[in-house]
């Protein structure tokens, strides 16, 4: 098999656990903060965990460990803005806007790292294109709504209409917050891995950066050290970290083989296991009334796969 291939299969699977992490915070009560306290608490000694088992050690160049570092702060900001729009307008909307990320990705993949060129305008036409329509597929799918079941605050009935907007306002400029995070961190990423950072080591570190800032923005917040949690409610954090953990190992696995702007945008699928959640578990979407928004979103998830597929080989990692 080659390294495209085993690339463009990691990011796929990692789609998985991107899409599964978040649901937990639904059965969650804790505060976007208290959670993410707790999640952290999973993420850091895992990442670390797993380096020293592959790597021995996660010891590298200062400077390539401080960006990998910030990549963690950066992820954290935009964590809190993904749970907090969850929390807002439920995880079937606010899933397609966050995961606009991987186009914002894929841009600074061929603007700044040059993964793709003019030279090959049919390989870049393939991955803009590839690109533009898994974006699309995802603003599409998140069109449907069923306000009438929904558990989150912008849609609860018993809201003044008022408070339901703003909490609407809200739920959407977090996710777009979740996207900008999300989509940011991946260009420092990026740069440690061509200056020959292993991937493990990357996320190590990454993971080091979301303990501490998760740890620094509570007690901002709230002027303590810690959340006060029942037991329930810190396993589901707990078992959220690990979760992202693996996706997020697994997916900077794949930047070492397919261009970032392959390897985002493939993980993008999560969005379809994140609403398909949404509709089937949480009732948040009613399938039979959106039909037409499903099938033109797979269709063009499909095609978007297809494409990014043909335009992997010819990419620069």
């Amino acid at each position: 098999m080659s390294d495209t291939a085993i690339g463009f299969l990691i990011a796929l699977v990692s789609s998985a656990a991107f899409a599964a992490y978040i649901f937990p915070r639904k059965l969650s009560r804790l505060s976007v903060w208290a959670y993410q306290f707790y999640l952290s608490l999973a993420v850091a000694p895992l990442c670390v965990a797993v380096a020293l088992a592959v790597d021995r050690t996660i010891v590298g160049r200062s400077d390539l460990v401080l960006l990998s570092f910030s990549c963690g702060i950066i992820w954290t900001l935009g964590s809190l803005s993904y749970s907090t729009a969850v929390d807002y307008i439920g995880v079937a909307r606010s899933t397609p806007i966050k995961n606009m990320a991987p186009f914002f990705a894929s841009i600074y993949g061929i603007l700044i790292f040059h993964e793709y060129s003019l030279s090959d305008p049919i390989s870049l036409g393939l991955a803009i294109g590839g690109v533009v329509l898994m974006t699309v597929a995802a603003i599409v799918l998140g069109r449907a709504s069923a306000p009438e079941s929904e558990r989150a605050l912008a849609f609860q009935n018993g809201s003044a209409p008022e408070a339901r907007r703003r909490a609407f306002q809200i739920g959407v400029l977090a996710s777009f917050g979740a996207a900008f995070f999300y989509g940011a961190y991946a260009i420092p990423l990026k740069v440690v891995l061509r200056e020959g950072i292993t991937a493990y080591q990357a996320v190590a570190w990454l993971g080091i950066g979301v303990l501490v800032s998760s740890f620094l923005l509570f007690w901002i917040k709230e002027r303590r050290l810690s959340p006060k949690a029942e037991g329930r409610q810190i396993r589901l954090s707990l078992v959220a970290g690990a979760i992202w953990m693996s996706g997020q190992t697994l997916g900077t696995v794949a930047m070492v083989f397919v261009p970032m702007s392959i390897s985002w945008p493939v993980s993008n699928l999560s969005t379809l296991i994140a609403i398909a959640w949404g509709v089937w578990i949480y009732k948040e979407v009613h399938l039979e009334r959106h039909l037409r928004e499903v099938g033109v979103s797979l269709v063009s998830y499909a095609a978007g796969l297809v494409m990014l597929a043909l335009a992997a080989p010819a990419g620069h990692v």
